[in-house]
């Protein structure tokens, strides 16, 4: 027994001394991205780099040999530069509130948990909010894989100069949150209508005999919960059980279990390129026959990938239409150059909202 004791106390020694160097090298880092944050000062550069925070990333996870698998290690470093962030200048980051949704999560996945968050009551106000500088950047969802686009982002589009400066998407895992474990106990269960929908097969096999209540949130249902406390429960994100101190009395209780959801960094600035980038356009066309055809044609001719495209009413005229697309490719791209110039020619309208790097679908 004693000579376990004494090889515990030689490991956790040996831990100590570890994260004495440890806290020396982030305080370390800290001071560089300090000077960094200078120099982009003086330069009129963007604090926040999507195309460096890639680049650091995939260098950690070439360093990575274990035994802490790479979502570890990447949560690890996103709070590091994160807390670089706050030391080079701080970044302000506008959300689709309230606080503890979706768009909320979005934020801290990819900001981090040192940045100045504020919610927005709606989406509009997440674009106001950026164009008058109220924020550095925006973060707003812009389509589901089970529910579809969310139009009210990209009709912004059509009325804001802002730019998609990066994306990210996140899978959206909805729980039971509460204070009663005993499902029969609980009577009330409050939730969005979307959420509830999502959930509705759990809902029927585990909780039959509840009364569903719709809330204007999710964030909103937790709220509730937090405040009656007794036979309630809320469906909701796992922020949300943070912030209103909220049990997990079940995880994951959505009926599909790939729901992702896209959101979109909006901001002033254009992301230079990375050699995997996506770009994004929105355009209306003549009324005549191939007008499209005239226009897709050359992405197909240069075999560009064509990740998306959608249509939206321009409401100015009745069927006329707005079209968005993605592909692949940076718009500084040679090819890429030569495509967006055919599209000028051959459409009423166009407007490039930004080139980004691609984010993995399925995070």
């Amino acid at each position: 027994m004693a000579k376990n004791d004494d090889k515990l106390k030689e490991f956790r020694d040996k831990i100590d001394s570890l994260d004495k160097e440890i806290v020396k090298a982030i305080q370390a880092r800290a001071e560089i991205a300090s000077e960094i944050g200078e120099i982009k000062r003086e330069n009129n550069e963007p604090i926040y780099r999507p195309d460096r925070e890639k680049d650091v990333y995939e260098k950690i996870l070439g360093l990575n040999g274990g035994p802490l698998p790479d979502k570890v290690l990447i949560a690890i470093y996103r709070e590091i530069m994160s807390g670089s962030f706050s030391v080079e200048k701080g970044l302000k980051i506008g959300y689709l509130g309230p606080e503890g949704s979706f768009s909320h999560q979005a934020v801290r996945a990819r900001f981090g948990t040192s940045v100045e968050a504020t919610e927005f009551p709606s989406i509009p106000e997440v674009f106001r909010a950026v164009e008058t500088d109220k924020a550095d950047y925006g973060v707003v969802p812009v389509e589901n894989s089970s529910e579809g686009l969310v139009n009210s982002t990209l009709d912004q589009f059509l009325v804001s100069d802002l730019n998609i400066y990066s994306e990210i998407y996140l899978k959206i895992h909805l729980n039971l949150l509460g204070f009663e474990h005993d499902l029969s106990k609980i009577k009330t269960l409050y939730g969005i209508k979307i959420a509830n929908s999502q959930c509705r097969n759990w809902i029927a096999a585990n909780l039959p005999h509840v009364e569903v209540s719709e809330t204007p949130s999710t964030s909103r249902a937790a709220s509730i919960v937090a405040e009656k406390k007794e036979a309630c429960a809320a469906v909701a994100s796992s922020i949300a059980a943070e912030i209103y101190g909220l049990d997990l009395v079940r995880e994951s209780i959505e009926d599909m279990s790939d729901n992702t959801t896209r959101f979109l960094i909006i901001g002033k600035n254009q992301c230079p390129p990375t050699g995997n980038d996506k770009t994004s356009v929105v355009f209306s066309i003549p009324d005549k026959p191939g007008s499209l055809y005239k226009v897709l044609k050359p992405i197909f001719d240069k075999g560009i990938n064509m990740t998306k495209v959608e249509s939206r009413p321009t409401r100015r005229t009745s069927w006329e239409y707005n079209f968005f697309i993605d592909f692949l490719g940076h718009k500084k791209d040679p090819q890429i150059e030569e495509v967006l110039n055919v599209l000028k020619e051959n459409t009423i309208y166009l407007r490039i909202l930004g080139s980004y790097p691609i984010s993995p679908p399925n995070p």
